[in-house]
């Protein structure tokens, strides 16, 4: 079905009759909530900042997961801004690779406008407003509506400048649904099937078999209303040490 979106159908979606409405906290002292505050994240019970040795299932603030795409089980990626094909304008071009390497991890990070600061460790229960940080160029990964994506024109997604950070870096993450019910009792665990949603538009992180060059980097965008196959993501809940030795 990704193969024959169209941008158009974005605005148009089902997704209208669901849409969260995002937080609008806008305090500059919030405004760069990054890794500082945070570090990967070992094995705790759920709501508990006291780690132990080994990872456990629940994905947690601070933790360190790498996103699998469920169709076409690549990994959510993003090119580093040391790299020399890093895109211009502050921004980087976020893809779903085969590779699995640090260039795949991605951090969990409270939502940008988040009143409360939560700790390290606290599980992150389904419904909640996240952020994701890419772990090389600790740059958040985002969207918006105003840019669409290189292949199908559907809605961008890119990395961007870790200093500044707005509404646009928020995503809700929610148990993947067929139809618009959606059982989002407990906590997100390693291997659930989700989406992440976009606060500010109400499309999903979506991919596809479109392919974005001759590196074999699939394209990803957000797109619809978060009921395809295309829009199922699951975390792997690994250390940076430990994922790249897998590979």
């Amino acid at each position: 079905m990704g193969t024959t979106e169209n941008s158009e159908d974005v605005g148009n979606s089902e997704e209208k009759n669901i849409f969260i409405q995002p937080t609008t906290t806008q305090e500059s002292s919030l405004q760069i909530q990054n890794f500082s505050h945070f570090q990967p994240q070992t094995s705790i019970p759920p709501g508990s900042s006291n780690s132990s040795s080994t990872t456990d299932e629940y994905i947690r603030f601070g933790s360190c997961i790498a996103l699998q795409h469920s169709t076409t089980s690549r990994h959510l990626s993003s090119r580093s801004p040391d790299n020399k094909e890093s895109s211009k304008g502050n921004k980087d071009q976020v893809f779903a690779t085969r590779r699995k390497s640090e260039n795949e991890l991605w951090m969990v990070l409270q939502a940008y406008g988040e009143r409360r600061r939560l700790k390290k460790g606290d599980a992150v229960p389904y419904n909640a407003q996240i952020r994701l940080g890419h772990i090389v160029s600790r740059r958040n990964l985002r969207s918006h509506p105003d840019y669409i994506s290189p292949i199908s024109n559907q809605q961008e997604v890119i990395c961007h400048d870790e200093n500044t950070s707005d509404l646009n870096d928020n995503w809700l993450v929610q148990r993947h649904s067929y139809t618009n019910h959606y059982d989002n009792s407990g906590y997100w665990l390693a291997d659930d099937a989700i989406t992440l949603r976009h606060i500010q538009t109400g499309a999903t992180l979506h991919s596809h078999s479109i392919m974005l060059d001759n590196d074999d980097n699939q394209e990803v965008t957000c797109y619809g209303p978060g009921h395809e196959e295309n829009d199922k993501w699951k975390a792997e809940h690994n250390d940076i040490n430990d994922f790249i030795r897998s590979s």
